[in-house]
């Protein structure tokens, strides 16, 4: 065999997908241990069979369906009744039909499933299929299997169980004639009555049989040949040779005319008191290199150097409006002082002044030059 199996312990159901413990069987047959979220890399190229736990999944028959290849939204439906959660919230795979027209249906969360794969594609590893551990139990009647500290209960017959070792003594009662394999030296040694040489073993010969969750929107998606899109490019582009000539003239008279309206916008943006000219580009240059009005910010900050220079002056309150400029309250130690700042800022004015314990108060308007 060439694939890797990849399986999902029962134990990591409660835990983080990350720390997720996980048993790896190689094409060569050696086993190892590791964690879904921190696998080795060469698993990226091999073929992985994924093998969820029977914890996850739910399972089910179906009896027949009307016609000869029902759609998955009719077997959805004929399935619902059986369901314990929406339909919606839940991935359904379906196996194919036996003698007497019955499916086997596995049911798992979508997002859960959707979670896993995930994982995994994120680490480079897309898995070729996707099991539930017990379904790989194909042997012609029910049987059990010890795996990984529970046992495993499947078959062609009879339900798929992940049990306890104290549930399955109960059950073990009832059916003494179903064999129940362990390997040898294992804790279900003990119970079982058939020693097999490699429970692993036991699983990865019944895939063959088994329902594949790979379904519906869950399915694998195919990699197109690299040819394929080579072979589409060559023809695109012995298309666009053939007519590049009728159409060239066309697109540049488009392109011609989406560059004017488009240098209409700017200079309408930019200068609307300006009419748009023969020739925009010129006009557009000469309004990017006319000098930029000053922003309010850069008003008051010119301003407040002057107050700085002529000293002995504060502003206690200024605004600006764009029909009156800037009014500005300042006190000062004396109306020297205002006098040398209304010769530091020419257009400033003083609209009013009086004499105050601090100094003097005055009201002052400047409206920069243009």
């Amino acid at each position: 065999m060439s694939e890797v199996y990849l399986f999902l312990l029962a134990g990591g159901v409660v835990e983080d997908d990350g720390a997720w413990p996980v048993l790896v069987r190689t094409a060569q047959g050696h086993q190892y241990r590791s964690r879904l979220g921190n696998l080795p890399p060469e698993l990226a190229a091999a073929a992985v069979v994924l093998v969820l736990p029977m914890e996850l999944a739910g399972y089910c028959v179906i009896g027949p369906i009307p016609g000869r290849r029902p759609s998955r939204e009719t077997l959805g439906y004929a399935t619902e009744e059986q369901l314990a959660a929406p339909l919606e919230a839940l991935h359904l795979a379906f196996g194919a039909e036996d003698e007497e027209g019955r499916r086997k249906v596995w049911v798992i969360a979508r997002e859960c499933l959707r979670q896993l794969l995930s994982t995994l594609q994120q680490q480079g590893i897309d898995p070729i299929a996707v099991h539930v551990d017990a379904d790989l139990l194909s042997a012609e009647r029910a049987c059990a299997l010890w795996f990984e500290g529970r046992w495993l209960l499947g078959g062609s017959e009879g339900a798929c169980l992940a049990l306890s070792a104290q549930a399955a003594q109960a059950l073990k009662q009832r059916y003494a004639s179903m064999p129940w394999m362990a390997e040898a030296g294992s804790t279900g040694a003990v119970d079982c009555d058939q020693q097999v040489a490699s429970a692993v073993g036991i699983l990865m010969q019944g895939s063959a049989g088994a329902v594949d969750l790979r379904q519906g929107a869950m399915r694998r998606r195919r990699i197109r040949p690299a040819w394929r899109g080579l072979a589409s490019g060559v023809v695109l582009a012995l298309l666009m040779a053939c007519l590049v000539d009728q159409v060239r003239a066309q697109w540049l008279m488009q392109q011609a005319s989406q560059l004017h309206a488009q240098s209409v916008r700017v200079l309408q943006r930019w200068a609307p008191e300006q009419a748009p000219g023969g020739d925009l580009a010129t006009q557009i240059r000469l309004l990017e290199h006319r000098p930029r009005q000053a922003t309010t910010v850069e008003q008051l900050a010119l301003l407040s150097e002057q107050l700085v220079g002529a000293g002995n002056v504060v502003i206690e309150r200024a605004e600006s409006t764009p029909e009156q400029g800037w009014r500005v309250d300042v006190v000062a130690h004396g109306f020297d002082d205002l006098e040398r700042l209304g010769a530091r800022v020419p257009g400033m004015r003083m609209e009013q002044g009086r004499q105050a314990d601090l100094g003097v108060r005055a009201t002052l308007s400047w409206r920069e030059a243009e």
